[in-house]
């Protein structure tokens, strides 16, 4: 805890971090919140599932293409013309039925012009803080962000309740708007000038670490698709919720207790037993409401550490100029994941029973689990690397503790 309250001391930390996960929070409550209005407004679920998975695909496509404009044409101006597109065509979608061809095509637009919040936050952290303290501040990023997936969808639920779906839906507009503009007017951002020569659309999938980092992000977000399709199939839809959220409330608890740990390349390994494990206690009793509940959180424990380690190693393995692309295409490789896995826990209650969807976890995380052992000799060892270089000047080094 105490590494990361002295990453937190850094001059700009907790601006950037702060404006990023405001500008990101709408993503927790989109996928409730649209399913809820647009299935409200048309009568039709089946309309709702295909706008979210065109939602899903717009960002799917346009994470590598907007992480690559990031570094050629400059984050401001990328980011300022999503932030104008993407919560323009949220409110339309809040305001007026179009029916399912509009929905879709507003949703598409959605997704292929979400602002690439994270991409951008990562390619500004090694700019902020000596290398030697990477590990530690993804691992934070991607604690926090787990915040988003608990408190984000019992949100939209709770304004969909309180109020109505489309208060909800602006309410989600609203706070992309508000954070991706916080989230501009950063200073670092303008660091971000567009000077960079980056090489050209995909040639950073030359980098093995960019592959195996987007084939292990597929696969794991892939095992989420397993929990929460599964889930919701084995409970009450009043404690599904809550026994998802144990997921992320393990992934937090994890990330505070082991997060920035990562020394050796055997790290990624341990992190995924950990999830696996869990998944696997899951099929001993996959009705008891309590026994889901604890082997989610066992499972979550291994989950922010995991993801914190993927984005450091991505980080130091490549240069500034490709990495936001290079987030962009593991971004992409986690949404076909996620869309994969629920797609395949779906067909197996239909096909087989509520708790054989739950084989579908087991299956991604033991399949992430194969790759991260593969991958060892080509994932970075953090404690063997010379990572003492500071900064580069976007703060004054001697502001640095």
């Amino acid at each position: 805890m105490k590494n990361y309250l002295a990453v937190l001391r850094i001059p700009g930390v907790v601006r950037v971090m702060a404006s990023q996960l405001i500008a990101r929070f709408p993503f927790g409550m989109m996928s409730l919140a649209f399913v809820i209005h647009i299935s409200r407004t048309t009568n039709s679920y089946a309309i709702a599932g295909i706008a979210l998975g065109a939602e899903t695909i717009g960002v799917a496509i346009s994470g590598p293409v907007l992480g690559r404009w990031l570094a050629t044409k400059g984050a401001r101006r990328i980011l300022t013309w999503c932030v104008i597109i993407s919560p323009a065509a949220t409110i339309g979608i809040g305001l007026f039925n179009f029916g399912a061809i509009g929905y879709s095509l507003l949703a598409l637009v959605v997704g292929l012009t979400s602002p690439p919040i994270q991409s951008a936050a990562r390619n500004i952290y090694p700019r902020l803080i000596p290398k030697s303290k990477l590990s530690v501040l993804f691992g934070l990023d991607a604690t926090l962000q787990e915040v988003i997936w608990v408190v984000g969808p019992v949100f939209a639920t709770f304004l969909a309740a309180w109020a109505n779906s489309t208060i909800t839906i602006l309410t989600m507009a609203g706070l992309q708007i508000l954070g991706t503009t916080w989230f501009i007017l950063n200073p670092e951002v303008g660091k971000l000038s567009g000077k960079d020569q980056a090489s050209r659309l995909g040639s950073v999938l030359k980098h093995a670490t960019v592959v195996s980092n987007a084939i292990i992000g597929m696969l794991l977000i892939g095992s989420f698709g397993g929990v929460e399709v599964g889930t919701i199939a084995l409970m009450p839809k009043a404690e599904a919720g809550l026994v998802v959220a144990m997921l992320s409330i393990g992934s937090i608890a994890g990330g505070l207790l082991l997060g920035g740990r990562a020394k050796t390349s055997w790290a990624l390994a341990k992190y995924m037993t950990i999830m696996v494990a869990g998944y696997g206690l899951a099929l001993v009793n996959p009705t008891d409401l309590l026994w889901l509940c604890i082997c989610w959180f066992i499972s979550g424990l291994g989950i922010a550490p995991a993801l914190g380690f993927l984005g450091t190693i991505v980080s130091i393995s490549l240069p500034a100029s490709d990495t936001s692309e290079a987030y962009g295409w593991v971004n992409t490789g986690q949404m076909i994941g996620y869309s994969i896995g629920s797609a395949l826990a779906g067909l197996a209650i239909d096909t087989v029973s509520p708790a054989s969807s739950l084989m579908v976890a087991v299956i991604f995380g033991v399949l992430t689990l194969a790759v991260s052992f593969l991958t060892v000799g080509i994932t970075p060892a953090l404690g063997e690397l010379n990572l003492k270089t500071q900064p580069i000047s976007v703060i004054d080094e001697k502001e640095l503790p």
